[in-house]
């Protein structure tokens, strides 16, 4: 699998997002052009997998005729999605917003209808796939992407290629467990990366922290006055302003963050970590803490050979992550042209 640009054929690609609150379809191609999106509210389609694929078949065909390219011209289909699926057999296993769409067959259904090779990834991996292909990783061959978003993700790419596992939960960093005793994630498991970083659980945490301890602070103001609307973007805004308790969130925030990243240091070597969206809302604040605290979790020569940046793809990356989820001709996928 090599870096974006080395083809000299440009072909076309279509895209699936299918994200938390919209499904996006993209039309590009394997340069990493987009020439149109267009989007649909998952809740328009989270009744029934058959409206849903219907829904998103028309998007597809509403977007090829708005650019007068033919299914026929289409190379291959692309789709992110969120876990839990299954690769091999090209399943949606009931996604927490597509409750209702449990084992659907939508890589065959798809492949079917428009005669088009389909492949699909989880989220976390198929944004690793097109930071490698698109974005700040194309002259690297080993890197990791965490989402550090509502939860933490996590994608592979190991000499070249995505590495997906026996079971396709490689890369699910965001269920290591940094402390058997630490708080509860929706995993089942105790201490997870990603109840400590992901930004739900921090929010949820802290809205109990203040509820409990009847806390005066920054964080209720920014969210309004109610408890119930602090997020992330609350807490980063109070810690702007020098908020105690902002602060108190931020140093274990930061310290978790970097015990995290220092075990895929550690384990991984990888030459680049590419961090999602609370990094880049964060940008220096986050940044250098977190170089400083990985000193405490990682040896010198690893942690210097690893280059720790910000997304370059930025809100755009669940249009990449799809186009280049189609690109992955490694993929092991059921391929149905009958």
């Amino acid at each position: 699998m090599a870096p974006a640009g080395t083809s000299a054929k440009t072909v076309p690609l279509l895209g699936i997002d299918i994200g938390g609150t919209k499904i996006s379809v993209c039309l590009g191609n394997n340069k990493g052009t987009i020439r149109k999106a267009k989007r649909i509210p998952v809740a328009d389609i989270a009744n029934s997998y058959t409206d849903g694929l219907n829904a998103i078949i028309k998007l597809c065909k509403d977007l090829l005729k708005s650019e007068n390219i033919a299914s026929s011209e289409l190379a291959a289909i692309g789709i992110s999605a969120p876990g839990p699926l299954d690769t091999r057999r090209g399943l949606l296993l009931a996604p927490t917003n597509l409750k209702r769409w449990g084992h659907a067959p939508i890589v065959a259904d798809l492949q079917r209808h428009f005669q088009c090779p389909t492949r699909m990834q989880n989220d976390a991996n198929a944004c690793a796939l097109a930071e490698f292909r698109f974005g700040c990783g194309r002259r690297v061959q080993n890197l990791v992407y965490l989402t550090v978003s509502t939860g933490m993700g996590g994608g592979i790419i190991c000499n070249g290629s995505l590495v997906k596992g026996d079971t396709d939960t490689a890369g699910e960093v965001g269920h290591m467990v940094l402390n058997p005793d630490g708080p509860p994630c929706a995993c089942g498991q105790k201490g997870c990366f990603e109840a400590y970083c992901g930004g739900l659980s921090v929010a949820r945490r802290v809205q109990l922290k203040i509820v409990e301890e009847k806390i005066h602070t920054a964080i209720l103001d920014k969210a309004g006055g109610a408890v119930d609307n602090i997020a992330f973007p609350a807490i980063l805004e109070a810690l702007r302003e020098g908020d105690h308790l902002a602060r108190e969130v931020w140093e274990e925030f930061i310290m978790r963050l970097a015990q995290g990243i220092g075990i895929i240091i550690m384990t991984l070597n990888p030459e680049m970590i590419v961090l999602g969206t609370i990094a880049i809302h964060a940008d220096d604040l986050l940044m250098i803490p977190l170089q400083e605290c990985l000193q405490r979790f990682a040896w010198t020569a690893p942690h210097r050979a690893c280059r720790i940046v910000t997304s370059q793809l930025g809100t755009s990356i669940g249009d990449y992550s799809a186009l280049a989820v189609a690109m992955d001709s490694d993929h092991e996928s059921i391929l149905i042209m009958a």
